[in-house]
This record gives structure tokens, C-alpha cells and sequence, in this order.
């Protein structure tokens, strides 16, 4: 499936915001940020439509494959995901195949996961149309500004910069 353009009816979106005034808000920083994501989100929704796998799928599987035999609890940390839906989400990629899960042997308290040869090949088909629609989503922004996105959203997240 390709990625979708947007359109001015997509970027748009509702008629007649720019009337709302939202006071102290719109100069909030933690305010507009979780408006800025919910933008982006919708945005790249609309441009990458339908799929077999869901974004949060992909995520935890491109994590498991940088970081193999990384431990569900600390995955789940990292990428900010409750543990009880973590391991919904585990059950379901292990279910179809696409991660296996072990216990290790110096604690069998915790998890330990692997992306399968089944799951690479779904990181392969669906990275390249990820991307695009990240970046198709992000339009509005030019390469130095998403660039400069990117490196305060990494700083704000508490993460090193990017090499």
C-alpha cells in the first residue's frame, strides 16, 4: 500500500481553530506538546491507512531486534508502555509468531525477548511505508526543523543525542 499525501483538507483540519483563543495554554510547553501529538498521530494515521501491523506493534518489534535479549520489563520502561499492557502486546506478537519470549536462567522472574525470523521480515515490509508516513505526517516541518524536533524531543525524554 503507498503512502497517502495530504492534502490543505487534511493539514487543515477543523474549521475556523485559529478563532479559539486557549489563553495561558498556548503557551504552555507540556500543553503543546501533547497537542502536537495528537496532530502528528492523527496526520499519520491518514497518510498510512490500513496495515497489518499496528505502529506500537512495529515499535517494540524494531526495539527487540536493536536490543536482542532485552528484558520485557525494561523495554516496557523504556518505551513508556504500562507492564500489564506490555505484556498484552508481547502475548499477541508471540502468538503470530513474530517475537519469542524466554525466562532467563539467573532470574525466572523476568522476560526476555527475541524477534523472530518471522517478525524480521515484517520489520523489512513495513519500516520503509513507517517512515515515509513519519516524515509525510511531519510535512509542515523542514528538514531543520525536524531534525531540531528530534533532537529536543530526545532531550525532553531524558535520552543522549543521536550519533
Amino acid at each position: 500500500m503507498a503512502v497517502r499525501k495530504l492534502d490543505d483538507e487534511d493539514v487543515d483540519g477543523v474549521a475556523g481553530k485559529a478563532d479559539v483563543s486557549l489563553g495561558a495554554l498556548e503557551r504552555s510547553g507540556g500543553f503543546l506538546l501533547r497537542i502536537a501529538q495528537l496532530s502528528a498521530f492523527e496526520r499519520f494515521f491518514t497518510v498510512f491507512g490500513e496495515s497489518e501491523i499496528r505502529i506500537s506493534e512495529f515499535t517494540v518489534l524494531l526495539a527487540l531486534s536493536e536490543n536482542p535479549g532485552i528484558r520485557q520489563g525494561v523495554l516496557a520502561d523504556v518505551l513508556k508502555i504500562k507492564w500489564s499492557n506490555m505484556t498484552k502486546l508481547v502475548r499477541a506478537l508471540e502468538e503470530r509468531g513474530l517475537i519469542a519470549r524466554h525466562i532467563p536462567h539467573d532470574d525466572r522472574r523476568s522476560v526476555v525477548l527475541s524477534v523472530s525470523e518471522a517478525g524480521r521480515r515484517q520489520i523489512d515490509t513495513a519500516a520503509e511505508r513507517m517512515y515515509r508516513s513519519d516524515r509525510e505526517a511531519l510535512s509542515m516541518l523542514s528538514d531543520a526543523e525536524h531534525a531540531e524536533l528530534i533532537r529536543l524531543s530526545r532531550k525532553i525524554a531524558g535520552w543522549p543525542e543521536a550519533k
